[in-house]
């Protein structure tokens, strides 16, 4: 099991140009968002908790962390953000700018000690969906040129796809390691604020 999560940040590192890049571009974005909602250039988005969440029934923390972890990873990471760069390796960018484009706008409307109540899992899950990025643009890249992908090897198209599955499946680990602990905190963040409201 050691080895294995090795393995999967030595295949990170290795991608280390990419995982830096979605990462300013990701967070880079969410405070861009913040200072545009700021000045007054994008209105009407409310946060999604705002005033429902003294309704929110937190009677089974279990559930609502597999819920939360489940359609992150699946959804939000997996099908919106990795598949989309099979298809074509820029999608997990655009999807990344505007997911983090649309945070900063709706960060901004949150109260300050909601704001650093959510941070955490602000950071966890944004970082969650970076790793998820750099597993599709490596995916997209292995079957459009495999050369960019797996640069000083001499890999067919064939062979620089199922290196970057295998590269995928390892990414995807540090992946679900990120949302599992952005759900853990989502879900105490929001018993949080519920005993609050």
């Amino acid at each position: 099991m050691r080895s294995f999560v090795k393995g999967s940040v030595s295949v990170v590192f290795r991608r280390g140009l990419f995982l830096v890049v979605l990462n300013w571009l990701f967070f880079g974005l969410v405070v861009v968002g913040s200072l545009l909602a700021q000045g007054g250039y994008f209105g009407g988005f409310e946060w999604p908790v705002g005033e429902e969440i003294s309704q929110l029934e937190v009677d089974n923390p279990a559930v609502m962390i597999t819920t939360i972890f489940l359609s992150n990873l699946v959804l939000s990471g997996f099908v919106l953000v990795t598949l989309s760069g099979f298809a074509f390796f820029v999608l997990p960018v655009l999807i990344l700018s505007v997911r983090g484009l649309l945070w900063g706008v709706l960060l901004n409307g949150l109260p300050a000690p909601w704001f650093l109540l959510a941070f955490p899992t602000l950071i966890l899950e944004g970082e969650g969906y970076v790793f998820a990025g750099v597993a599709g643009v490596n995916l997209g890249l292995s079957w459009l040129k495999p050369k960019w992908a797996y640069k000083g090897q001499d890999l067919s198209r064939l062979e620089s796809v199922m290196r970057a599955l295998k590269d995928c499946v390892r990414i995807y680990v540090l992946v679900a390691v990120f949302l599992f602990m952005a759900a853990v905190v989502e879900t105490a963040t929001i018993s949080l604020l519920g005993m609050i409201s």
